[in-house]
């Protein structure tokens, strides 16, 4: 018994010497000739110092865990599908004043021709005009048409983005 009592006495010291160790701070410093030192004692004077990290307040934290392929994967999908849910987005309101846009300007040349056509002779002399408005309102119409194709597009894509993956059937 006499005999372990040393034993685990050198045991606890130098078990615990690591530890102590890891607690204190690490210098990066530069001497004269630019050699780079990292040691846990602080510099001399003529050294110049260029970093130190004091160990985490309240004892060692530990390590974070690294970061996995499908935590990785599964953030980019996720950051995919935000993008894509924005982008739904963003061409819904472009639609949606694009239609505004056709809406309006459809009213005003419905307006105009009722204003410029009610006798053969102005229906005559603003023909040109009115049908230009209605040229101008078919454009728009047509834009409508597409931006709420590309509205309809950027939402399935969206879906799809935010749809989990079908998983495989074993074999």
């Amino acid at each position: 018994m006499k005999g372990l009592l040393p034993i685990a006495v050198a045991l606890l010291l130098f078990g615990t010497a690591p530890c102590a160790l890891a607690q204190s701070k690490v210098y990066t410093w530069t001497d004269a000739r630019g050699n780079v030192h990292i040691t846990d004692t602080e510099p001399p004077s003529q050294g110049k110092l260029t970093d130190v990290i004091e160990p985490p307040a309240g004892g060692s934290a530990p390590p974070a865990p690294a970061r996995t392929r499908r935590d990785a994967l599964q953030e980019r999908k996720t950051k995919a599908a935000e993008e894509a849910a924005l982008r739904a987005r963003e061409a819904e309101q472009a639609a949606q004043e694009a239609v505004q846009r056709a809406d309006e300007q459809s009213r005003y040349a419905a307006e105009y021709r009722k204003r410029y056509s009610n006798t053969p002779e102005r229906r005559e002399n603003y023909k040109y005009k009115i049908r230009a408005e209605e040229e101008k309102a078919e454009a728009l119409r047509l834009e409508a048409l597409k931006a709420v194709e590309r509205a309809r597009a950027a939402s399935e894509e969206a879906r799809t983005a935010l749809a989990p993956a079908p998983e495989k059937a074993p074999q």
